[in-house]
């Protein structure tokens, strides 16, 4: 049994109760069994086999949720075809895939061509669900072939517990066609509960209305996200039975504030488009009069193991990619195991710990030391006026690297570049020493809504 065999159990009851929302569009669970259905005949009539591919090019939209579902119905490879890229990359990246069609929706974007997906619906045939299939996702490399990481079916999914819990009203921020967007719409489906999609480019004055007018009791947020919805003037107040932030670690002065705001109801979950659960830090785990609880990812699910390596978090099990498409599977090349680009350490209780992405360490000073930029980040939204931070390296002939500071400030006062150098200074010592700040009105972020450092970084060049 698999997750589509969960859902199409919980769409075949209770069929006028509400399933999925998004825009002016509201689908019941009759409504939504049809239409997945109907999708999944669509590509049929196009003679999608099972083992083919089907890229999908699609926003959040209630049709695009069941269009993913529909291709893993079949038994085909999805393949998620992320925004951004452009238009080159994105055909090398459907290439490399090898897939059979691709599905895309114009309203979203018009990068590449394929079937649309308005046009795809066909007949209602019912149809019972395939054993295998499988999952293919863009990972963002910045250089070369794109890298496609690929997931079969999770071992876990016949004992979901998920599937036994009551159901509830989810939100969904980030894209469905992300690892986070993903996993939201799936749990949602899979317990029977309501999934209301926000829209695909986040913005928090929609947040707050869906939140309101929804009555949304489950959430979940890439922490430049969760920071908006903060600092919005009509932020929610205590209605969430649980929110989900993932995608990058979160500042402890805002998870702070988040609990503060909402109780103790804020999970930290630390995962990646390779390994989509690693470990999780519950609400209920964190004591804010122990600073530490607030910085820990959590403890490693207990269906994972985690090792560190050298100052590197490798992980292995259930959640981990099969491996990279195109390329031999971890198995036999690590025997299970995947290094995550992460830099880290667990404590002798077993909570794991995050210091930086590999990439984004600035290596500098005459013995080329490690600057961890998110421990800088996360201390530089302490100071006063500052509401989000974001430390690059700027090339430097002398040093290698200096220490570049992008602020995002709250506009009431002038910014005082020494303060905030002598600050930095006192707290983490001269490495850390900024030797350039640069004030923007905001922080350029990916379409799944993380801090682009990437694109920072670039304007160096």
């Amino acid at each position: 049994m698999t997750y589509v065999d969960l859902v199409l159990q919980k769409l075949s009851t209770d069929g006028d109760r509400e399933a999925v929302i998004g825009g002016d569009t509201r689908l019941t669970r009759s409504q939504a069994r049809d239409l997945l259905f109907r999708l999944a005949d669509g590509l049929v009539q196009r003679g999608v086999k099972p083992g083919d591919g089907v890229a999908v090019y699609v926003g959040n939209t209630p049709e695009a949720v069941l269009l993913n579902l529909a291709v893993h119905l079949l038994g085909g490879r999805l393949v998620y075809v992320p925004p951004e890229p452009g238009p080159a990359e994105l055909k090398a990246l459907v290439e490399r895939a090898e897939v059979a069609g691709v599905v895309v929706d114009p309203s979203f974007g018009e990068q590449i061509d394929g079937w649309h997906l308005q046009d795809l619906p066909g007949d209602p045939v019912e149809r019972v669900p395939a054993p295998e299939f499988a999952t293919v996702a863009y990972t963002g490399g910045t250089t070369g072939l794109p890298k496609l990481a690929v997931h079969r079916p999770n071992p876990l999914a016949a004992t979901d517990p998920r599937a036994a819990m009551p159901p509830v009203t989810m939100l969904c921020n980030t894209l469905i066609t992300h690892g986070s967007g993903s996993s939201m719409s799936k749990a949602a489906l899979v317990t029977g509960s309501k999934l209301v999609l926000g829209p695909s480019t986040f913005d928090a004055d929609t947040f707050v209305r869906l939140a309101r007018d929804e009555q949304i009791a489950v959430t979940m947020f890439v922490p430049p996200m969760l920071y908006e919805v903060l600092d919005h003037p009509d932020c929610p107040g205590p209605q969430f039975g649980m929110v989900l932030v993932g995608g990058s670690p979160l500042a402890p002065r805002r998870l702070r504030q988040a609990i503060e705001k909402w109780g103790p109801v804020v999970n930290q979950g630390y995962g990646m488009t390779e390994a989509l659960g690693i470990a999780m830090m519950p609400g209920t785990d964190i004591d804010l009069d122990r600073p530490e609880t607030l910085r820990t990812v959590g403890r490693p699910d207990p269906a994972m193991e985690v090792e560190i390596r050298d100052g590197d978090v490798w992980v292995r099990g259930p959640f981990v990619m099969e491996g990279y498409w195109g390329e031999p599977p971890l198995s036999e090349t690590a025997d299970g195991w995947f290094n995550t680009g992460d830099m880290g350490y667990l404590d002798d209780d077993g909570y794991l710990y995050l210091n930086d992405r590999s990439k984004d360490v600035i290596v500098t000073g005459r013995t080329s030391d490690n600057v961890y930029s998110r421990l800088l980040d996360d201390f530089l939204v302490t100071l006063p006026g500052i509401r989000q931070a974001a430390a690059v390296g700027r090339p430097d002939e002398a040093l290698g690297e200096v220490v570049h500071l992008f602020l995002v400030t709250d506009g009431q006062e002038d910014v005082d570049v020494d303060r905030i150098r002598d600050s930095v200074v006192a707290e983490l010592g001269d490495l850390y020493q900024p030797r350039g700040v640069t004030i923007v009105d905001q922080l350029p972020l990916t379409k799944v809504g993380k801090v682009d450092k990437r694109k920072l970084r670039s304007q160096f060049r």
